[in-house]
């Protein structure tokens, strides 16, 4: 059996969603398409200059020949109905430095396998060794749609992962899915912030999902504050508003310590937790937030009562008024400020 069905057939026994080989020439045009997206938005040469060292993979790493693709479905998880609105769905069931996600192990698993066969390789938790979504479409695994997400069976709710190796290897598959329905433009209009302003274009710096894990203390706009709503970590709108999502995710599993971990989760269980709660219990698998802006928690908190319209919003914000970081209380005064203008 070659090197490439022996990779194929262990992704297919590890539950895998699916799996392929690709050249890493096959990613010099994911520079091209880079260019262009920088090209479209402001300031795109300094959000997205960074990723062009994905293309070339040879100038990075000379004896690569070959980069295995492999995708993991998260898509079967059931999300805690007090949390579900307020993170993206991903966030809450992230794989990458979560050692107790079934889907890290997974790929834990085929690295080791990539190893037994005496193969050099080269891989990255993140942001990924190469340009994620781009190499599971050239290895013919699936498409990328206009929200530039990547698409499978199972819609677009799953981790892409990669190993670059010296492998002499290629396996191209072939996915059957649909071109976007034509002039389809849900994804853009259900954009809160519009960072997705064009098909495959976005604009990192104003998308809710940056914006909720920013570590900038420079106060967002009113209007910006608004339009996060009521999102705490992460953002999904694009995803969800696509057609070709529908019916994709299914609950049908429990993720290990979701539930337990929900209660903190809540707008009111962050602003009454510690500092070292949440570094403990929530900066190792939501790592978005690092431990140096461990109060953009609270502040996405402050945020979501704000946009909620909860009755207890005043009395739960109120408790951060005396919190330890200045960029928090004054969060708090400005929240305040809001709820007594909208009554």
């Amino acid at each position: 059996m070659s090197l490439e069905q022996q990779i194929k057939q262990k992704s297919l026994e590890l539950g895998i969603e699916a799996c392929g080989i690709i050249r890493p020439e096959a990613m010099l045009e994911y520079g091209n398409q880079l260019r262009e997206r920088m090209a479209k938005i402001p300031n795109g040469e300094a959000l997205y200059s960074g990723f062009t060292r994905f293309a070339d993979i040879k100038a990075q790493l000379p004896w690569a020949k070959s980069i295995v693709v492999a995708v993991l479905n998260y898509g079967h998880y059931k999300l805690p109905e007090s949390i579900a609105e307020n993170y993206g769905n991903c966030y809450l069931v992230e794989p990458r430095f979560n050692h107790i996600s079934p889907e890290r192990q997974q790929e834990q698993a085929m690295e080791e396998f990539l190893k037994s066969l005496g193969l050099q390789i080269e891989t990255s938790e993140f942001p990924g060794i190469t340009g994620m979504r781009w190499a599971a479409y050239m290895a013919g695994l699936g498409l990328i749609r206009r929200n530039n997400f990547f698409y499978t069976d199972h819609g677009s709710w799953h981790h892409i992962v990669a190993w670059v190796t010296d492998g002499d290897m290629e396996l191209i598959e072939t996915h059957n899915q649909p071109e976007c329905p034509p002039n389809c433009d849900r994804c853009i209009k259900a954009c809160p912030t519009k960072s997705l302003s064009e098909p495959y274009t976005m604009n990192m710096a104003t998308c809710v999902s940056f914006l909720s894990v920013s570590g900038s203390t420079e106060p967002f706009s009113d209007e910006v504050c608004g339009q996060m709503g009521t999102h705490m970590y992460g953002c999904d709108a694009c995803q969800e508003a696509c057609p070709m999502n529908r019916g994709k995710w299914r609950e049908e599993d429990d993720f290990p310590g979701l539930v337990e971990l929900s209660p903190l989760l809540t707008p009111e269980g962050i602003l009454e937790a510690d500092y070292s709660e949440i570094e403990e219990r929530l900066t190792a698998g939501l790592f978005y937030i690092k431990q140096r802006n461990i109060w953009r928690w609270k502040l996405n908190a402050i945020n979501t009562l704000v946009n909620s319209g909860r009755e207890d919003a005043v009395g739960l914000i109120r408790t951060a008024l005396n919190d330890e970081y200045e960029v928090v209380r004054e969060k708090a005064e400005w929240g305040l400020h809001r709820l007594d203008k909208q009554n």
